[in-house]
């Protein structure tokens, strides 16, 4: 009797969680159609492309799938509350742990698949992507130019005014970029830019830099220069913009690159808020995984209705709760430096969620309606 029922209340659980979780990647390729169609610009094969667009799938499950589980597990008791079948059950002689069991088993199961995910499918997709978006913009001058992140990081700006083809060539071109030397800015105007796999050229390109005069009560001398056509290796460029150093963040190592990493800086001596930053990483993968479990539980304490009336007192408690814990989940990354605080932000939410969820199951299975 016992496995039918834990085959009809798992399949239904796992059925809408899927369908959440396929509803959420669906949400996140629409929103992200901008990068991934510029990269599928740059790429040089689409079965490149379809690798990026794969990658981009396992970054977000750690979250995805705790709050597919919470709205599962809500969706599962309700519906069984209010057709009855959860009284039917009961009076058969099943108790509310008997009933529970199997789901809070799974999801101790899906707890340790979405660690897996987020220690390692997930590290490995971010440091994936950040490798091939860096590989293809160092191949491409414009590409190079248009990074908004890179002109920021070097204090320059572009803008083409003319008409453009992603990659190709930019018309009636504003560069400008700072002379560290002179403490000045040097200003690029060109009608139009082309880039191709060895050279990068530019059509009526006039450079104005700005010298220092002698006299400090004088204006600064300007040096105009224009030239009909120039002409510059791409990879010389290249080399030129791109970022000198790309440090590696914790979040893009696997847990077994993080541990040898934590290791490595306790053994040399590192500062305290570089080890600190590993170990407030390691918890955070621990504390999303394991939200697979209490997110359930919190599901399906706060689904159950026993009243002939139905509140949305309990879903306002589930918003609150759910929602608090992804704040403190990332308040807990930027803290990283502080243990104990991101200890706390990232521990005490689980504590509250399952201690309230367990209360409620206290009052449900004494026939008080929970909240």
């Amino acid at each position: 009797m016992f496995p039918i029922i834990w085959r009809y209340l798992l399949s239904q659980y796992f059925k809408v969680m899927g369908l959440c979780v396929a509803a959420f990647i669906a949400v996140l390729l629409t929103s992200r159609l901008d990068e991934i169609a510029h990269f599928a610009v740059l790429s040089p094969t689409p079965a490149l492309a379809a690798q990026f667009i794969l990658l981009q799938i396992p970054y977000i499950l750690p979250i995805v799938i705790p709050v597919s589980c919470l709205i599962s597990s809500i969706l599962l008791v309700q519906r069984l509350s209010k057709s009855h079948e959860l009284t039917a059950f009961r009076s058969c002689g099943i108790s509310l742990k008997d009933f529970l069991t199997p789901i809070l088993f799974s999801s101790v199961l899906v707890a340790f698949i979405n660690f897996y995910i987020i220690s390692e499918l997930s590290t490995y997709s971010h440091y994936q992507t950040i490798i091939w978006k860096e590989e293809l913009r160092s191949t491409n001058p414009l590409h190079l130019l248009r990074n908004k992140h890179l002109m920021g990081a070097k204090g320059g700006f572009f803008n083409s005014l003319g008409d453009s083809k992603l990659g190709k060539n930019a018309g009636e071109v504003i560069l400008a970029l700072p002379n560290k030397n002179q403490s000045r800015i040097t200003l690029f105007l060109a009608k139009e830019l082309i880039s191709d796999d060895n050279f990068f050229e530019g059509t009526d390109v006039t450079m104005i830099t700005a010298m220092p005069s002698g006299d400090p009560d004088s204006f600064d001398h300007l040096l105009v220069e224009n030239a009909a056509k120039t002409k510059t290796l791409t990879d010389d460029f290249s080399q030129l913009m791109k970022q000198k150093q790309w440090k590696i963040g914790n979040d893009y190592l696997t847990m077994e690159q993080l541990l040898a990493k934590l290791y490595e800086e306790q053994a040399n001596g590192f500062s305290v808020n570089d080890i600190n930053c590993c170990y407030s990483e390691i918890i955070r993968r621990f504390s999303l995984g394991f939200s697979a479990f209490s997110f359930t539980l919190m599901g399906l304490a706060f689904g159950i209705s026993i009243s002939r009336t139905h509140s949305l007192k309990k879903i306002l408690w589930v918003v609150l709760l759910a929602g608090g814990y992804i704040t403190t989940l990332f308040i807990g990354k930027s803290a990283g430096q502080n243990l104990s605080l991101s200890l706390a932000l990232y521990t005490i939410p689980h504590f509250l969620i399952i201690s309230l969820s367990a209360a409620v199951l206290y009052r449900v299975n004494h026939g008080i309606e929970g909240a």
